[in-house]
């Protein structure tokens, strides 16, 4: 019996010879075998590409043996292919054509340097080929757009390859001058594209017809919507060809007369009959000829297409997405944009809203407005689609043509009521607030929140928003009690009334607002919000703060995690919930953030609503949860310092560990004292719910568990310096500063006494008067501490048996003042060493 060749695993490179020649001998025919199922193609190629089975390793990292079979491998699948590229039947040889692709991708590069010329000239023979079947030729445009991809990637074969390339162009914009089928015009389409990115010079002298072939296509009235646009982007990547600023001006003067001409037609009894030869007339410079039509002579329509409005609007669009695709694309050289020109084109489109004017009102018919009325919509989303690449393309260089952009667009955003025009609307505000910064925010600020609050109004609500769960609910805070509102059931038969977890809070006749309309707005308020949130803080801040609040709660209450409740809703997704989710959260996470005078009302809810959101909610929503509860850390705590990257006082004072003996370097006291007071009515409300136990329950514990110790009282303004003598051999004085404790320690005291050398420092219950003007005022809860510059209590010396603390509160504060009027504003400020804090067991005692 034969012995069977062990692998080691899946990855062992002997396995690949193994493979090839088993899809070889199954699935690729041969010049006798018939071919049943074109289904198993697809199994081919994701095998060869999953395994590189085509790869060849070279003969160095492998086994003579091993190399020699994996290229024979290799050598019969090739023999294979080209075996049935040349093959009469037609099934055959689209099989041979369709794998010849595949191996021009995953070959290696020296089979591949030695033979692409031999795999080109194979595939080329049935584009030149009249006879050839349609979906060879199909499947031929495919494999050489794969092969002179392929060659793209070798330096040392450039010349050869716009060689090649060349050898295309003519045969393929034969077969689109004269074959009418989609399937090979995209797959022509689809090799021009490669062709002119890759090898522009290929097109240098076949320039002029290559535009005239697309053209042609474009004006066809038998060319579909979905071929349109692809002929379009198409036409847009041809002034690559040449590369220099007066092609891409032509082609783009070219654009905009062909389309005007149409316009003229279209609004033809719709407008005056000056504004389209005014219009033409602007796009053709003083003292030059107009340029020729788009596609030569012969580049208009004939008169039976003239009369059909639909066609004339696909035509008008496709040309339209030509002008903004050129527009957003890059080109080597600079180019000049008639930002007036293209500005003017979409006024005149925005301008018609399908309305007779009465001089006009004799000239159409009925049927003719209707038809004109049915097209205009695709129309205006095209003019719009123009003007937000325009502004996408020159960014903040469209300041001299600002004013007129914010009157177009306040102007249609009264009269718009289409919610797709609408979201282009938002979608066109958003990049004008985001190319020209806060001078944008002020202009449009109230066109953006008018119509926001419009299309989020809770009454107005499509699928997601009428719904509502009653037995989850979003948190028992103030939350529910700040957005909660009646709502009526419904008592339809139907979806909702078969599921008890529907609630409709509108009524049914009302004009409901899609969700995509919803997150458009959202998204333009929250960039409003970025951009120029801080401008609005006394006219629209409060009102959009508020009104973001009660979006996002009512988006998200009893909705977070139960997504499954939704699927019986005809038409509507749940991804859409989701998003709509996201955009409300988005947008009240920038009202929390953005810079305000006035810290945030509902900051509160916010931290509620997030942290419920990132227990309960999906995968996307708890993931930007948790992103806005860390955002948040720095609205809550604005003014905490990490003490572990400050420097330690025994590095900045080698001398002394005594701050009162560092005086120079005392931080600046008015500065520290600005920042102390600078506190927040959340902060506020913080620090009066703390459970502080009173002073004199702290003297009553001390003189029940503490017999021996000797307590003194210090009393500092209106705060309390505790100093206590715990042990034999150690002294602690505490000192409560706010709502902190200082603790300085000294060793080494058989029977301390303590004296206060202070003028500001007395025994017993005494009230200090503090000089105005030295330091400032001193409220209740901001005491004084070392790093206030108020003044410190540290050890001092032992004479005999009188053991010195000395308080340097006025001497500080003097030499503080002088300092903020001679030194910079960067004082320094010393850090705080552990035994400055008191830790947990004092705490408790």
């Amino acid at each position: 019996m034969a012995s069977f060749e062990r692998f080691e695993d899946m990855y062992d490179s002997r396995l690949k010879p193994k493979i090839l020649r088993n899809l070889l001998s199954e699935y690729v025919p041969n010049e006798k075998q018939p071919l049943t199922n074109f289904l198993v193609l697809s199994k081919v190629v994701s095998t060869i590409s999953t395994h590189k089975l085509l790869s060849e390793p070279p003969l160095a990292s492998i086994d003579q043996s091993h190399h020699v079979k994996s290229k024979s491998a290799v050598d019969d699948w090739v023999n294979r292919l080209l075996a049935l590229v040349s093959s009469d039947m037609p099934d055959k040889c689209w099989v041979g054509t369709c794998l010849m692709g595949v191996t021009c991708q995953e070959c290696s590069s020296d089979r591949f340097i030695s033979s692409y010329s031999v795999w080109f000239n194979s595939l080329l023979s049935h584009l030149k080929n009249p006879a050839s079947s349609r979906i060879v030729q199909v499947a031929s445009c495919t494999s050489i757009s794969d092969l002179l991809t392929r060659l793209s990637r070798f330096s040392n074969t450039k010349k050869d390859a716009v060689s090649h390339a060349v050898k295309v162009i003519l045969p393929i914009i034969k077969l689109l001058e004269e074959d009418s089928s989609e399937a090979l015009w995209e797959g022509i389409v689809h090799l021009l594209s490669t062709v002119v990115i890759l090898f522009p010079a290929a097109f240098h002298s076949n320039y002029d017809k290559v535009e005239a072939a697309i053209a042609s296509k474009i004006f066809c009235a038998k060319t579909s919507s979905n071929m349109l646009k692809k002929f379009a982007h198409l036409l847009a990547l041809l002034p690559k060809v040449k590369g220099t600023e007066d092609s891409w001006s032509l082609m783009m003067q070219k654009l905009l007369i062909s389309i005007n001409v149409h316009l003229n037609n279209f609004f033809q009894g719709l407008e005056e009959e000056t504004k389209g030869t005014k219009a033409i007339q602007k796009l053709t410079p003083p003292g030059k000829d107009s340029p020729l039509p788009l596609g030569g002579q012969n580049g208009g329509l004939d008169d039976a297409t003239w009369n059909s409005e639909q066609l004339i609007v696909s035509r008008v669009s496709a040309l339209m997405l030509c002008s903004s695709t050129m527009l957003t694309s890059s080109y080597k050289s600079k180019v000049n944009i008639p930002v007036g020109s293209l500005l003017s084109l979409v006024e005149r489109v925005l301008a018609v809203n399908g309305s007779l004017p009465r001089a006009m009102s004799p000239f159409m018919t009925g049927i003719q407005q209707e038809l004109v009325c049915a097209e205009l919509p695709t129309l205006h989303s095209s003019a719009l689609e123009l003007l937000r690449a325009t502004i996408k393309s020159i960014r903040s260089q469209i300041l001299p043509y600002a004013a007129s952009v914010v009157r177009l667009v306040s102007s249609y955003f009264r009269k718009c009521s289409w919610p797709e025009l609408r979201i282009k609307l938002y979608s066109i505000t958003t990049t004008l607030l985001k190319s020209m910064g806060t001078g944008m925010a002020m202009q449009l600020a109230h066109e953006v929140v008018t119509n926001a609050s419009a299309d989020l109004d809770p009454r107005s609500v499509e699928g997601f928003d009428a719904v509502s769960s009653k037995n989850m609910s979003l948190t028992n805070g103030a939350v529910l009690q700040a957005c909660s509102k009646k709502r009526k059931h419904s008592t339809n038969s139907g979806v909702e009334a078969e599921n008890s977890a529907f609630e409709v809070g509108v009524p049914h006749n009302h004009s409901s607002s899609p969700i995509t309309l919803k997150i458009a707005s959202l998204e333009a308020l929250e960039t409003l919000l970025t951009i120029g949130g801080a401008l609005g803080s006394d006219s629209w801040r409060e009102r959009v703060d508020n009104f973001l609040m009660t979006t996002a709660t009512s988006a998200c209450e009893g909705r977070w995690a139960n997504t499954e409740t939704y699927h019986c809703l005809p038409n509507k997704s749940t991804t859409d919930l989701d998003e709509f989710q996201l955009a409300a959260l988005r947008a009240f996470l920038a009202s929390l953030v953005s810079p305000s005078r006035v810290r945030p009302a509902f900051l509160a809810e916010g931290l509620e609503l997030f942290r419920t959101g990132k227990l309960q909610a999906g995968m996307k929503v708890a993931g930007f949860c948790a992103q806005a509860l860390m955002s948040l850390e720095v609205v809550i705590h604005p003014r905490a310092l990490p003490l572990d990257g400050l420097p330690s006082l025994s590095n900045l004072f080698p001398e002394s560990n005594s701050l009162a003996s560092q005086n120079h370097n005392t931080p600046n006291p008015n500065k520290l004292n600005g920042i102390a007071h600078d506190g927040d009515d959340l902060c506020n409300r913080w620090l009066a719910n703390a459970d502080v136990p009173s002073n004199n329950a702290i003297q009553r514990t001390l003189e029940t568990t503490l017999p021996f110790q000797e307590t003194k009282r210090l009393k500092v303004g209106n705060d309390l310096a505790t100093v206590t003598s715990t042990l034999p051999f150690q002294e602690t004085k505490r000192m409560k500063v706010g709502n902190d404790l200082a603790t300085v320690t000294s060793l080494g005291v058989q029977d301390p006494t303590d004296v206060v050398a202070s003028e500001n420092v007395q025994q017993a219950d005494v009230p200090v008067t503090v000089p105005e003007g030295s330091l400032g005022q001193i409220s209740d809860k901001d005491a004084m501490a070392p790093q206030d510059g108020y003044g410190e209590v540290v050890s001092g010396t032992q004479e005999g048996d009188d053991y010195v603390v000395k308080d340097s509160l006025m001497e500080e504060a003097s030499i503080g003042k002088r300092e903020s009027l001679d030194e910079s504003d960067d004082d320094f400020i010393p850090s705080l060493k552990d035994d400055d804090f008191l830790s947990d067991s004092d705490a408790e005692s």
